[in-house]
Parts: C-alpha cells; structure tokens; sequence
C-alpha cells in the first residue's frame, strides 16, 4: 500500500518567530502537529473519530534535525506521514521544504493512542490502519532507530542553569495537559544567550514520560558539553516531586569564524 502523503503550506508570521526573526524551534514542532491534525482530518479520522472512540494520540518521542530555519515571511511546505506501525506505536516522518524545494528540516516521531476512560495503551484500530495506509515495520523500507534518544543521559546536576517554571492556562491543550511544545520551549529557555546568539539549532532529541497538568510546577536543569565545532546541552524537566516528565538533548552547531 502507497504511504499517505499529505502536504501544507504554511507563511512563517512574526509570532511563529524569535529574536532572530527565524521559526522558533517550539513553533516548529508546533506547524508539525498541525500538519498531522490536518492530515487526520483529510482522512476522516481526525479529533472527532478519536473522541467518538474515546481514544486520544499521545506523542513519545522526537528526532528532529534541522538544516536552517526558516525566515519571518518565508514560505514553507511540510509534507508528512506515516512511516510504520507496531501493535501500539506509529512512526510518523515530517519533511520541510522552502521554496526552492530545498529539504530544511526533518523529523522522526513516535506516536501511540491511549483509551480515555482506562488510561491503557490501545492497538492500532482496523480503521486507522485503512485510513492511513499504515504498513508493518517489517515490510517498511526505511528501518529507523532511535537509539540516541534513549540514550540521553538524566542530569544530577545542573551548569547551564536551573529554571522553574508554573503551568498556566495557556499551556494546556484540550486534552487538560501540557502541550507537547511548551517542554522544548522550556529547555531553550535555560539555554545562555550567547549560546542562542552565536550558534545555530541543528538537532533535537525529545523523550516525553509524564504528563503534567495546570498550577504544577516544572523545573529545567540543564548540562552543557562543548566540542570543538558544537554545543550538546541536555535538559531533564522534572516535576516539583522529582519525576522525570521529559529529557530533551540539543545541539547548537557553532559559526564558522
């Protein structure tokens, strides 16, 4: 079965971006989650099917490399879908292009649906599978690990900085959760303004644990590691009670001199 392809086009506006006038890395992911509710909504299998199945997508994890991003007013296209499928995960690709058909940026996903009423992890359903052309892992042709992101190490301790943050209103989805967006805004957040400044966003790696929810806490501790030619800094946000919520690793590569 031919893989699902959808394609969106998007103008980068002045609140998708940053001090730069570039796409921030959060809106990034952002235009990434809409990309896929736009296609689950081509296909008929969009917010109403899963409520209606009392059933809800939860993203896991990221694998997110960027090449350059894009420029207050540019204009972008994501073109997305379903890689895979295994028992109770999908693998999701996102693919960004400017203009000139130029890839800018990509990205892995890992994506499972939860039973609203239980709290249990659900089998890909017949109906989705159909609607998306899932195939099996096996069969794909393009085998994707994500050894990396489990490797991503717990800090103890915190150099860059610790910073603490309260969930708002505004944080919050229609799932009465954190947005999966407002965690790698979280960690940029700890990130030293010379480091934003002087060096370009080229790689993110996000394991998402634990859910958390409106007038909790979050705290950011971030450890950086310098190389010769990049910056890997990893950031464990945890809850008030120390539960690890979410690990994220980025990597800023350095201007050339």
């Amino acid at each position: 079965m031919p893989l699902m392809k959808t394609t969106k086009h998007y103008e980068i506006l002045c609140f998708y971006t940053d001090h730069k006038d570039k796409l921030s890395p959060q809106s990034l992911i952002g235009l990434f989650q809409d990309a896929a509710t736009n296609q689950s909504k081509f296909l008929g299998v969009d917010y109403d099917y899963m409520q209606a199945h009392d059933m809800i997508w939860v993203l896991l994890k990221y694998n997110l490399t960027i090449y350059r991003l894009p420029s207050f007013k540019e204009k972008i296209k994501i073109i997305t879908f379903p890689m895979y499928y295994e028992r109770f995960y999908v693998y999701r690709k996102f693919e960004v292009y400017d203009e000139k058909e130029n890839l800018i940026a990509f990205a892995f996903s890992t994506w499972t649906i939860v039973d609203v009423k239980t709290k249990n992890l659900c089998k890909i359903t017949e109906d989705l599978i159909k609607a998306y052309g899932f195939t099996n892992k096996d069969s794909f042709y393009e085998k994707i690990h994500f050894n990396n992101i489990e490797k991503i190490k717990k800090n103890d301790s915190a150099d860059v900085s610790i910073n603490q943050f309260k969930i708002r209103y505004m944080d919050i989805d229609h799932n009465q959760h954190v947005n999966n967006t407002k965690y790698l805004g979280w960690a940029i957040e700890t990130v030293p303004m010379d480091i934003i400044s002087s060096s370009q966003l080229s790689h993110v790696d996000i394991i998402y644990r634990k859910e958390i929810q409106y007038g909790q806490s979050v705290v950011v501790l971030s450890k950086t590691k310098e190389f010769y030619d990049k910056i890997e800094i990893t950031h464990m946000i945890t809850s008030e009670q120390e539960e690890i919520l979410c690990q994220i690793k980025t990597v800023w590569t350095k201007a050339t001199p």
